[in-house]
């Protein structure tokens, strides 16, 4: 009887403490990376990750799981370095946006200067 309460209870504690809690996300990467300078930096190192693990698994004699382990980083390095290739290209072509509708509202501000002037000076 001691047996079954015992066993009831752990089921009963263990299906609280995995049921309740938040899975908790333990990725490989994050998705945090504000800024595609950060995302370049994180697949520099990704590839460096990539190198030394490769080389110390050949030197131990594992070459397959090294091949494995640096096919891994070269992914990781690969998703980072595309994260900051979009980053990059998307905030320039804001700014190139943002510049091309400065330049045009000063060109019409300017056109309308010089109209104006034209039939001023044209008005009797």
């Amino acid at each position: 009887m001691k047996r079954r309460i015992a066993t009831l209870s752990f089921v009963v504690v263990s299906s609280v403490v995995f049921g309740m809690t938040p899975p908790l996300a333990l990725s490989a990467q994050s998705n945090t990376n504000k800024s595609a300078k950060t995302e370049m930096k994180h697949s520099g190192k990704e590839a460096e990750n990539a190198g030394k693990s490769l080389g110390t698994n050949v030197k131990h004699g594992h070459v397959v799981k090294g091949g494995k382990e640096f096919g891994k980083h070269t992914a990781n390095s690969a998703t980072h370095a595309a994260k900051g290739t979009a980053k990059g290209t998307s905030t320039g072509a804001k700014k190139t946006a943002n510049a091309t509708g400065n330049a045009a509202k000063k060109t019409g501000n300017v056109a309308k200067k010089t109209g104006k002037t034209v039939k001023k000076t044209v008005t009797p």
